[in-house]
């Protein structure tokens, strides 16, 4: 499930990674549509408040600050440019990266040194492009198709979608061929990395339009629709796959059969690896500097200080007595001092620490360009225990809107928050780029740690069903609630914080990991919510609940 939200300048959405991690992916938009007048640079304030329920057993203690930034991994990279099939055909589009491709090879031929590293990242960007509209063009089909059953208008409309997106990919992707043909012999003898990177962007490719292909075909055969124009939509996709699959026999690409465990495990991995390679193009270099380093050494050193004062007067005092006084006495004595001297500096360490920590982040994390050699911003990232009552008013009606039950806001929670200040230098980016002007922000949480605290997946339900008048006995489903609420800030022209978006997801998880993740509250309904939600959650359910009957 993947729902999106606060579509703008700073938009983002949520989704399942796999069994025990999800994750928020924002992105934001630097283009010079959105750019702010004036400004040099962009600032943005993400901040995410984990709501975990009581009963899963969270503490500052058992999951300090340490345990939940590796619990939660971060990274910034470019998102994919969005071209449409035409624009990357285009002979006179400048931003097409097959026509870019083109003019590496035209300026060679004119006499001019082979740059092999501008010819990669086109080819990998041509990768990541088509990749991507493999993956939309087929979500579009597919829509069309459910939509389709007993009316022909929109079977029409579903099969003029499935040509013209076979037609477009096989358009694009024998343009890209012909293009390694004419590579084939220069990079051979000048760059053999080139060919080799060039040949995996096509291996790439291939792998994936296969599986787009599978995809589009057991949709179609599961329709319940007229078998004729089922089999005739049916046969040309095999007639591709076909042709797609003689391909990778000449190149040497992998071909999959049924049964053929050792091959489908090297194709899984390999496929997983070129995925990896085509998509470095969009990666950029992140480096996390821990700020809480510095601030702990200099509360230390406050605290050390102070005691260090403290037990040279204390010395001091007792050097003067020393002549009045036994020996044995004023050993002990210095031994007491000492030892008051050492909790003294704890103290004052810790005291300095908790009154300093809010005001200063725990890491200063540099993003850089590794393509254009550029520093292209930075963030800075903190985070917290709060009581839930001293939260936001605005952030406690987004988590108290639309319970479960109608106790759930009476629950006590553990609320932890996140917050990440976001300063990108919009100028650099658009200046050295003109297609990724689009930075995805990516939070991955894993819930591995918190696993161990839950109870059994299951408990035993022993019930009265009136409709079968029997007594029944089974095994139910044992879940916990984690609510996440995300609050979206961007600095305006003014350099004055804009009215915040806000979205909360509910993540539904036990023991073997997330179950699933639902959208509770999307950034439309804010507003509403503000006049809507009242003192008690029950009349609000009630309200709700007339509303929707009527």
């Amino acid at each position: 499930m993947r729902p999106d939200f606060a579509e703008g300048v700073l938009h983002g959405h949520a989704a399942m990674h796999d069994r025990t991690q999800f994750e928020v992916t924002f992105t934001y938009d630097v283009s010079a549509a959105n750019m702010s007048q004036d400004k040099n640079v962009e600032r943005y304030r993400i901040e995410a408040f984990y709501f975990f329920p009581n009963n899963m057993g969270v503490t500052s203690l058992n999951f300090p600050r340490e345990d939940f930034y590796r619990s939660l991994h971060g990274y910034i990279r470019f998102k994919t440019p969005i071209m449409a099939p035409r624009e990357l055909l285009d002979p006179l589009n400048r931003q097409s990266p097959l026509n870019l491709l083109s003019f590496v090879l035209k300026r060679h031929m004119m006499g001019e040194r082979l740059d092999a590293e501008e010819a990669e990242k086109e080819a990998r960007l041509f990768g990541c492009v088509v990749s991507s509209l493999f993956k939309h063009h087929a979500g579009v089909t597919l829509h069309a198709l459910e939509g389709s059953r007993g009316e022909a208008s929109r079977w029409a409309e579903f099969e003029g979608l499935l040509f013209d997106f076979t037609a477009s990919a096989c358009e694009l992707l024998e343009r890209y061929r012909a293009l390694l043909r004419d590579f084939r012999d220069v990079a051979q003898r000048q760059a053999p990395e080139l060919w080799s990177h060039l040949r995996q962007v096509d291996e790439y490719l291939t792998y994936r339009f296969d599986d787009t292909l599978s995809e589009l075909h057991f949709h179609l055969m599961a329709a319940c629709v007229a078998p004729d124009d089922t089999e005739r939509l049916a046969s040309r996709l095999r007639a591709i796959a076909e042709q797609e699959g003689r391909h990778r026999s000449q190149a040497g690409y992998i071909a999959l059969t049924p049964g053929d465990e050792e091959n489908l495990a090297l194709y899984t991995y390999r496929a997983s690896a070129l995925k990896k390679l085509v998509e470095r193009v969009l990666y950029l270099d992140v480096k996390t500097i821990q700020e809480t380093t510095r601030w702990r050494n200099l509360a230390a050193a406050a605290g050390a200080t102070l005691a260090a004062t403290f037990m040279a007067f204390s010395r001091h005092q007792w050097s003067a007595q020393l002549n009045s006084h036994w020996l044995f006495l004023a050993i002990i004595a210095y031994a007491f001092l000492y030892m008051v001297k050492d909790r003294i500096k704890e103290i004052l360490r810790e005291y300095v620490w908790k009154r300093v920590s809010s005001f200063f982040p725990d890491n200063r994390l540099l993003v850089h360009d590794p393509t254009k050699h550029l520093d292209i911003g930075q963030s800075t990232e903190r985070t917290q225990y709060l009581q839930k009552s001293s939260l936001p008013k605005d952030v406690l009606l987004v988590r108290n809107f639309d319970h479960t039950i109608d106790l759930d806001e009476e629950r006590a929670e553990t609320v932890i928050l996140y917050q990440s200040d976001v300063r990108l230098n919009g100028r650099e980016i658009l200046n050295g780029h003109q297609r990724r002007t689009h930075l995805k922000h990516i939070l991955r949480f894993s819930v591995e740690d918190l696993l161990a605290r839950m109870d059994n997946p299951t408990v035993r339900v022993r019930f009265y069903d009136a409709a079968s008048r029997v007594f029944c006995r089974l095994r139910a489903p044992k879940v916990y609630h984690m609510n996440v609420v995300f609050r979206f800030t961007r600095w305006n022209d003014r350099n004055q914080a804009a009215e915040p978006t806000y979205q909360r997801v509910r993540v539904v998880l036990d023991k073997n990991g997330i179950r699933h993740i639902d959208q509770v509250v999307d950034a439309g309904r804010v507003q509403e919510l503000t006049h809507r939600v009242p003192k008690r959650p029950s009349e609000d359910l009630i309200r709700l609940e007339e509303e929707r009957l009527s």
